[in-house]
């Protein structure tokens, strides 16, 4: 099947492409309408990756706050300097496993996105995390200490995160919403101007969920976007890598609705090979877990088999110029 991919993709990619709506653009075309889907790989909000890892690693907790409205501990860390991250610790919940954020957010670095925020590993001692909690935050206490995965030393080791300051949810999952995007992923109509941004990081998001066997991303609240309601976020992974290699019942659902694509996703996915996935989710320097085991790495790769034959499918079957259509 992947010869008949590389073939579809030396047919068509000079096919001719008349609408403007249904082709990939360049910056240069229309840039209004297409600065969402741009990423910087490596990159955060202007900064390398590896800035921003060393100073939610390193810097000095001065308070904690409990985030409500979660199934799982998770916490809001405030450093000397203002600056914050989210933390999840290793926890007693089968839906909440901390290693899986971190392995996320180097795919998503190793697909050439920067839509997962940069993620690492580190360790508190109980009374760091239980005398900085603020008083807001104290009805969690007893949450903490029977949820928590606490060692015999008294310390957790967990999920930290950097924290975005502004996001708000885009709920894709309700009936009104997911009746719209489900037509823009169809490679049937044509897509007009303010839905292609939009749609292109919809696709993406399907195909990334899929390869990480995330089930969540639609259960309510899991899909969030910048302030503006124009960047998508691939945030809360931590429920993902179950090792079946033809992704959850759920996760095919969602496949199947999405039948646009992006060339450089595609490409990406298709470069993904045992090596590189090793090589990229490979830890270091005392991390206390592996991010991915062997069997969550090949049922991965497994899953881009399938997903790579269901692309290819519908390419076939509706063309090149109906279906790859975002950059």
């Amino acid at each position: 099947m992947l010869a008949l991919f590389l073939s579809l993709l030396q047919a068509f990619s000079g096919a001719p492409q008349d609408d403007p709506w249904t082709s990939p653009l360049t910056p240069a075309e229309d840039p209004a309408f297409t600065a969402e889907l741009w990423e910087t790989p490596g990159h955060w909000e202007g900064r390398p990756d590896e800035e921003w890892l060393r100073h939610i690693q390193r810097s000095e907790v001065v308070a904690v706050s409990f985030n409500r409205g979660g199934s799982s501990v998770s916490l809001r860390l405030t450093f000397k300097d203002g600056s914050m991250a989210a933390f999840k610790p290793d926890q007693h919940h089968e839906q909440t496993v901390p290693r899986f954020e971190i392995a996320a957010y180097r795919l998503n670095r190793m697909l050439g996105m920067s839509r997962v925020p940069p993620a690492t590993w580190r360790r508190f001692a109980k009374s760091e995390l239980l005398e900085r909690l603020d008083a807001r935050s104290r009805f969690a206490v007893n949450r903490i200490l029977e949820e928590v995965k606490w060692d015999k030393d008294g310390t957790v080791a967990g999920e930290i995160s950097v924290w975005i300051p502004v996001i708000r949810p885009i709920h894709l999952e309700t009936f009104e919403f997911r009746r719209k995007w489900v037509r823009w992923l169809a490679p049937y109509d044509y897509l007009w101007q303010e839905e292609y941004s939009l749609a292109a990081q919809i696709s993406n998001m399907i195909l990334f969920d899929f390869l990480l066997n995330n089930p969540d991303r639609f259960t309510g609240n899991n899909t969030q976007a910048d302030g503006r309601m124009k960047r998508l976020y691939y945030m809360d992974n931590t429920y993902a890598f179950y090792p079946n290699g033809e992704g959850t019942p759920t996760c095919r659902q969602y496949l199947r609705t999405a039948r646009r694509y992006s060339e450089k996703m595609i490409r990406n996915i298709r470069r993904m090979d045992l090596r590189q996935v090793r090589s990229e989710v490979a830890e270091s320097g005392g991390a206390p877990w592996p991010l991915l085991k062997d069997n969550e790495i090949d049922a991965l790769l497994q899953r881009k088999e399938y997903l790579m034959r269901e692309i290819t499918r519908n390419i076939a079957h509706f063309g090149w110029e109906k279906t790859v259509v975002f950059p």
